[in-house]
């Protein structure tokens, strides 16, 4: 994909949207700045990331050295995502020199707009419920039992909900037959809704209940807001990237992922 000026404007806010997202997160730090977005989390290393900026990119010597010293002078864990664009190949190729490891999923990043409205399937008998601090414990266990999350992590993600839902993210549940069956979250920011979080129990899979849930969503949500748009990140070729497509998602983007791990790379740089 070509670097026009129009294309930069809708990864930013593809950008911005998830930088806002864990921006909230506990025990985290965040810095946005020209280059691009740098997130440091002190709990779960693997939510630490850079990725730079339309000036990073053209920059992107500039943008590792910022990104080195943010992370103790490459003492500490970090992932870096970069988009496959024309900068791609250079920039990728300081990252190998630098010994980082290329992550072998990438990341699609879609978007949605309401010309694809025609591939949403509401489902009027499942009720959506807009969580509280008083009961967001309901998507903490919706949660826990969708995803493969070690439990000593359920103290945290417990406090990221608490946090979260102070500052503006929604956390939502699906219910049919008076029992919890799947979660979201979602977070506006500059008129795109990003998704979160997307789960289903595991004995309720299979059933089109995540599909149903975000039809629901979407559509309530296009109604008070028309030109409202959504994003989501997915692993390529998943089945959770099926399943947004079968929403009528669209892939603008794909994010590649490089892995610094201190233990096993060069530190002298």
């Amino acid at each position: 994909m070509s670097n026009t000026s129009e294309e930069y404007k809708q990864r930013e806010l593809l950008d911005l949207n998830e930088f806002r997202f864990y921006y909230y997160m506990p025990n985290s730090e965040v810095v946005q700045n020209d280059l691009g977005y740098f997130v440091k989390n002190k709990s779960i290393e693997t939510y630490s990331y850079v990725t730079p900026a339309y000036l990073g990119d053209l920059n992107f010597d500039d943008f590792m050295k910022f990104a080195f010293s943010y992370f103790n002078n490459g003492e500490e864990y970090f992932v870096v995502k970069i988009f496959y664009n024309d900068t791609f190949n250079r920039n990728s190729k300081i990252l190998r020199q630098q010994n980082f490891i290329q992550y072998p999923v990438d990341t699609s990043l879609m978007s949605w707009s309401k010309e694809n409205g025609d591939e949403l399937v509401p489902d009027p008998d499942l009720e959506l419920d807009l969580l509280t601090l008083k009961n967001a414990k309901r998507w903490v266990d919706v949660f826990f039992d969708s995803f493969s999350y070690p439990p000593h992590l359920k103290k945290y993600i417990s406090s990221m909900v608490d946090e979260q839902l102070n500052h503006g993210i929604e956390f939502y549940v699906g219910r049919k037959f008076g029992k919890d069956l799947s979660c979201f979250c979602a977070f506006e920011h500059e008129n795109f809704i990003g998704f979160y979080g997307v789960g289903t129990r595991k004995r309720f899979r299979r059933q089109g209940y995540a599909r149903k849930t975000m039809s629901n969503y979407m559509l309530d949500a296009i109604e008070k807001s028309p030109d409202i748009q959504f994003c989501l990140q997915a692993q390529n070729n998943s089945g959770a990237e099926q399943l947004y497509q079968n929403l009528g998602f669209k892939i603008p983007f794909t994010q590649k992922r490089f892995d610094w791990d201190p233990s096993t790379c060069n530190l002298n740089l």
